[in-house]
């Protein structure tokens, strides 16, 4: 085989494993950044629990200085009859008392509501402590591993592409832009298969001249279609 067809060869497998390896270098950031949103919407959760919480329990404060301020009005009208002197003045005050009797029964019934929905809050909030215990447990372990699984992979990528670079000082300079750009254009693929009489990369028939060019090995031989270099297939190391 033709020495820059070997050497195309071999820069074409390193960017194959460039390849796979920049997929975790997108990954990997991904899935730390989930982790990081999961203990963001706990937190976000648990914040507005606390708030529901805390509205709950000063409503059921309002409404019990509303009852007391009732039976401190209603004891004041209770001294206020044993004083009145006409039969009208005694009607309307015991009225005013019966108004207030009832609107404590009333405001009494709020209050169990509230107590009643005080505990499912309680009962939610307990819930969700425990899912942001769990949220932020899985990020701290987590979160070393894939910061340094991301540098190793970066780490490695340098070393692979140093080690391709220096194969392609060996190539002529058009040959390394145009290898360039097909990696670039051509989804990473600048060296393709000849599989059967077909482009392993587009699927494109090739002619059979270019066939025997192709199993000969002796010459570059581009797709007449999708423009990468195709190989005979045997000829993989």
């Amino acid at each position: 085989m033709l020495k820059d067809l070997e050497i195309l060869l071999e820069m074409q497998k390193l960017d194959d494993i460039i390849g796979e390896k920049e997929i975790l270098t997108e990954s990997l950031p991904h899935e730390l950044s989930s982790l990081k949103h999961n203990v963001e919407s706990a937190d976000q959760q648990l914040h507005e629990i606390r708030s529901k919480l805390e509205e709950n329990l000063k409503d059921q404060k309002l409404k019990e200085l509303k009852i007391k301020e009732n039976n401190e009005k209603i004891g004041k009208y209770k001294n206020q009859l044993l004083t009145i002197k006409t039969n009208k003045e005694y009607k309307a005050l015991n009225s005013e008392i019966s108004h207030l009797e009832t609107s404590n029964v009333e405001i009494d019934d709020e209050i169990i509501d509230l107590m009643e929905k005080e505990v499912e809050i309680r009962d939610n909030q307990q819930v969700i402590e425990n899912l942001q215990k769990q949220a932020d447990e899985k990020l701290k372990a987590n979160q070393e591993r894939l910061q340094r699984k991301l540098e190793e992979v970066q780490q490695d990528i340098n070393i692979l592409r140093n080690k391709r670079n220096n194969l392609a000082e060996e190539l002529p300079k058009p040959l390394i832009k145009r290898y360039a750009a097909l990696i670039k254009n051509k989804q990473r693929k600048a060296l393709v298969f000849k599989l059967n009489e077909v482009c392993g990369g587009c699927g494109y028939h090739i002619r059979p001249q270019m066939i025997i060019e192709i199993n000969e090995g002796n010459h570059i031989v581009y797709c007449e279609n999708c423009g990468r270099i195709i190989v005979n297939k045997a000829e993989e190391s």
